[in-house]
């Protein structure tokens, strides 16, 4: 017997998970805290605004929906003259299947569709600098572009606009799906809670290799900042999904039912439905939808929505606005 055979084999590199529990267990024990969490935030924004109630869209949503459902056209003519650019959410880039189906329906609707090359977990001035280079190319090819953005990616949507005030016309409408316009509890609470800050502070660089400030930006706190810094602007065609849910059946239960037995919240399990409502949007609020089902096929039986029809719907809704 040779003398390698005679040593023990080396041990198994640990996996991501391993080496994150074992970092956080190295850690000195976080502060506990009883503090307020984010209670009575959602919704600081429309309790502010002075601006007219916003058209509710969510019956012609719902006639919309009923026609795609049973193949009937329903996008105008005009869809074919723009270019649709989407932008996804938070983990967007880690999640198998996202955004897949919204950009296949506009494909099969014969409409011409990119994927902004966002970072889903990086910073939200990175990804407005992404979203500025899409648009720019745009003007310089002549089109005219439909933003659509899930999430974390309506934010940036709104915040490019918000920014880049010489790029306005090259935009035909924007879309926001549930996106944090006003900030998100979820995010708030993981920002400033001890034991939950440190999670992210070390999970999101280790296993996605991302920035936990990123996290942070979509708190109460710091989208209060930046929106008063630099508010949507008036006069583009901008059409917003609100959701919420609370059903066992959905797989964002557990975080739905934590919004709401501390809060009271009617959230999707990420955002909570009145924070989801862009200022000067026509708004369509649903009550059985939740964060996933607009971007992500769910499971059968579980699901109220397909992502295609939304997206087909919501591009409608929003191209009949001038």
């Amino acid at each position: 017997m040779t003398p390698s055979q005679l040593e023990p084999p080396s041990p198994p590199t640990p996996g991501t998970i391993t080496r994150l529990a074992r970092t956080l267990r190295g850690l000195p024990p976080a502060e506990r805290w009883w503090g307020p969490g984010c209670a009575g935030m959602a919704g600081w924004l429309k309790r502010a605004a002075l601006s007219l109630p916003p058209e509710d869209l969510t019956p012609r949503f719902r006639a919309l929906l009923a026609k795609v459902r049973e193949g009937e056209p329903v996008l105008p003519d005009e869809a074919k003259h723009h270019q649709y650019v989407l932008v996804r959410g938070m983990l967007g880039d880690e999640l198998p299947g996202y955004l897949l189906d919204n950009v296949q329906r506009l494909e099969r609707r014969g409409l011409s569709v990119r994927e902004a090359a966002v970072d889903t977990e990086g910073l939200l001035a990175d990804n407005v600098a992404v979203l500025r280079e899409a648009l720019l190319d745009a003007e310089h090819f002549g089109r005219t572009v439909v933003l659509v953005g899930h999430s974390k990616g309506g934010v940036e949507c709104t915040a490019t606009l918000a920014l880049y005030p010489e790029l306005h016309h090259v935009v035909r409408a924007v879309v926001t799906l549930q996106a944090p316009y006003g900030g998100s509890s979820i995010a708030h609470d993981l920002a400033t809670t001890p034991e939950l800050r440190r999670v992210i502070d070390f999970a999101f660089p280790l296993l996605f290799h991302g920035v936990s400030r990123s996290v942070e930006e979509l708190s109460y706190f710091q989208r209060q900042a930046f929106i008063q810094q630099h508010p949507y602007p008036a006069g583009i065609p901008t059409v917003s999904l609100a959701s919420s849910r609370l059903s066992r059946r959905s797989t964002l239960y557990p975080l739905q039912r934590y919004l709401h037995e501390r809060y009271g919240y009617q959230a999707d399990g990420m955002v909570t439905a009145v924070d989801a409502e862009v200022p000067g949007a026509r708004m369509v609020r649903l009550d059985d939808m939740d964060h996933a089902e607009a971007a992500m096929r769910g499971l059968p039986g579980l699901g109220r929505y397909h992502p295609g029809d939304v997206t087909e719907v919501m591009v409608a809704l929003a191209l009949e606005t001038r």
